[in-house]
């Protein structure tokens, strides 16, 4: 299984934002009917995306060998997310990504996987413009859809 990840925002970010750095611990795929703790598969630990280099566009974030039998969900834990305003590095976060993860259904029902073949999970992750600039808090809520490729 291949997962990439791309940023097409809901509306393009605002000239004041440079960068968008996420940085995760790892991120997870879900086996329908298994139990909330046993069905969790690790497909990559540890990783920074800069959402502004996958624009429209996808990058690999890892590949990996998982059990035959269908998946329906991922999640994703987040050590942290910098956004650089006007050249300013501000930290932000998403309520419970660190310790229970972000989770996300892959749209579809999910996919099978059988013994030999290959699928790839495409991650679509944005933030809005207004939550970035018009935020005190610094507390962010991701756009995200998982769509089998």
């Amino acid at each position: 299984m291949t997962l990439s990840i791309t940023d097409p925002p809901p509306q393009g970010y605002d000239s004041s934002i440079t960068a968008i750095e996420v940085t995760f611990t790892r991120i997870e795929i879900h086996a329908t009917g298994a139990g909330n703790e046993t069905g969790w598969h690790t497909l990559m630990s540890g990783g920074t995306v800069n959402l502004l280099n996958v624009l429209n566009i996808s990058q690999v974030l890892g590949t990996t060998t998982v059990p035959a039998g269908k998946y329906s969900e991922i999640r994703f834990f987040l050590y942290q997310t910098i956004i650089t305003i006007n050249a300013v590095n501000i930290p932000y976060t998403v309520p419970s990504a660190s310790q229970t993860g972000f989770k996300v259904v892959i749209t579809g029902g999910g996919f099978q996987v059988m013994g030999g073949l290959s699928v790839t999970v495409l991650l679509d992750l944005a933030f809005k413009n207004n939550e970035i600039l018009n935020n005190p808090q610094h507390i962010l809520t991701p756009v995200a859809t998982a769509t089998v490729k």
